[in-house]
C-alpha cells in the first residue's frame, strides 16, 4: 500500500474522530455519537470528492489557487486509497465522482441513513447470514 493511500486512511480516521468528539462534547450518548460521527465524517468526505469532481469537470482543479491546492492535498490521498478498485477508463473528474459514490455507499453500509430511514446494512446482512447458517 502506498504512502498516499495510508494518508487517505489517516484522513478518514481523523475526520471520524473529530466528528465523534464533537458529538460527545455536546452530551450526545456514546452509541449515537458513534453512528452520527461516522455518518457525518463519510458524508463530508463524499461531498469533498463530489465537489472536486464537479470543479474538475467545469474549471479544472490544476490551478494554483489556495482553495484548489488544499482540496487536492486532502482528496488526493482518498483517491489513492480507492485506486485499486477504480476502473482505469474513467476520466479524471469521473474518478472523483466514483470515489464520492464509494464513500457514500460505505456510509450507508456501515452507519445507515436516518433521514432516508435506511438501517445500517451490515446489520441486515449479518442477520441474513446468521439465519441461513
Amino acid at each position: 500500500m502506498s504512502s498516499q493511500a495510508l494518508r487517505g486512511l489517516l484522513v478518514i480516521a481523523i475526520t471520524y474522530i473529530l466528528a465523534v468528539a464533537t458529538f460527545l462534547l455536546y452530551q450526545t450518548p456514546g452509541i449515537v455519537a458513534v453512528y452520527l460521527g461516522g455518518t457525518y465524517a463519510l458524508t463530508a468526505l463524499a461531498a469533498l470528492l463530489f465537489s472536486r469532481g464537479i470543479l474538475e469537470l467545469f474549471i479544472g482543479v490544476d490551478r494554483d489557487i489556495a482553495f484548489f491546492v488544499v482540496m487536492r492535498r486532502v482528496s488526493d490521498p482518498l483517491l489513492a486509497l480507492l485506486e485499486p478498485i477504480t476502473p482505469k477508463f474513467l476520466l479524471p473528474f469521473a474518478v472523483s465522482l466514483y470515489a464520492a459514490f464509494c464513500f457514500f455507499f460505505l456510509k450507508l453500509f456501515l452507519f445507515g441513513d436516518a433521514y432516508l430511514g435506511v438501517p445500517p446494512l451490515f446489520i441486515v446482512l449479518y442477520v441474513l447470514i446468521r439465519t441461513f447458517i
